[in-house]
């Protein structure tokens, strides 16, 4: 199943690649300047859709890219009709029950339910549920720390410090694919959503390399 993509609780057709292209020195460069023209406000919101749940890319153009479609490519090199490669669900090593907390909660709310669960992730639910984005404590920390005009408190609601448009993956998605996602577009974790829009977990970049040091998902050679 391919990754889609959840924007503000709604799932869209989209192709992931329109909206996450790989990212690299150019595309973060035009970012900021298009952020510093800005105002105050409008600055802090384009600062938080830059990062949304990404991490910083590396400092060589296109590495990541590159190195995601190296990966790609051995992966499917080892596939012969006699030996297929191994498929391992994403459903295997995805987190639950999943950390989430509710669009307008406090930041400090946020804050404390990571630090309780030890965790740096939490999904943005509506009041009925539906996945709206997913907050980092990287992202709240870094609204915090923003020196602008306006003085940000703990007190704040979460609302311009998460991300909107969130790829997601089936249970079924092979983690494979996965893996090769959180190279190239810099994610630092996926949703696990079933067809029907419930969710059902959460894959980090942890769980990931967890599965590969058990060897769970390497082909015998």
């Amino acid at each position: 199943m391919a990754l889609v993509i959840y924007d503000q609780g709604y799932r869209i057709q989209t192709p992931v690649k329109s909206l996450f292209t790989p990212r690299g020195v150019e595309q973060l460069g035009a970012s900021k300047k298009t952020a510093a023209a800005a105002g105050d406000q409008d600055h802090e919101k384009a600062m938080v859709d830059q990062t949304q749940h990404q991490d910083s890319p590396p400092s060589t153009s296109g590495t990541a890219h590159k190195a995601a479609i190296v990966y790609s490519q051995t992966s499917d090199s080892s596939a012969t009709p006699t030996r297929p490669r191994s498929y391992i669900p994403a459903s295997l090593i995805m987190s639950s029950p999943i950390q989430s907390v509710l669009e307008g909660s406090k930041i400090q709310s946020a804050l404390y339910k990571m630090q309780q669960y030890s965790i740096s992730h939490l999904l943005v639910l509506s009041g009925t549920g539906r996945l709206m984005g997913i907050v980092t404590e990287k992202l709240l920390l870094q609204y915090l720390s923003y020196q602008g005009a306006q003085e940000h408190s703990v007190e704040d609601s979460i609302e311009r410090c998460y991300t909107q448009q969130v790829i997601t993956a089936t249970p079924d998605t092979n983690i494979r694919q996965l893996a090769v996602s959180c190279v190239e577009h810099h994610l630092s974790c996926i949703p696990v959503v079933e067809e029907n829009g419930n969710l059902q977990g959460i894959i980090t970049r942890t769980d990931l390399l967890q599965s590969l040091i058990n060897n769970e998902w390497l082909d015998s050679r």
